[in-house]
């Protein structure tokens, strides 16, 4: 997800509660900010899976896969070994 710049007026109060927070915290104002309102809204930056995902998301997703050798048909994947999904049954 791309940043966008933006101008905001809050009040001088909150303002230095932030920079406190953001010094105390090690990180960014923008960062500070950008992580209460995410907590506060309830937004992922990133809601969408990936177009592609690895292996690991679908092993993590699913719990599962398939290793067959490739003298079965289908599409290889390095190494001559095809990796598959299986359908639980």
């Amino acid at each position: 997800m791309a940043n966008v710049k933006i101008s905001i007026s809050i009040p001088e109060a909150i303002l230095r509660r932030v920079d406190d927070l953001s010094r105390s915290m090690k990180i960014s104002r923008s960062e500070l900010i950008t992580r209460i309102l995410v907590e506060a809204l309830g937004a992922e930056t990133d809601s969408e899976p990936p177009k592609y995902p690895t292996v690991l998301w679908k092993l993590r997703k699913e719990g599962h896969y398939r290793l067959r050798s490739p003298r079965y048909p289908g599409r290889t994947i390095k190494e001559r070994w095809i990796v598959e999904e299986v359908e639980e049954e």
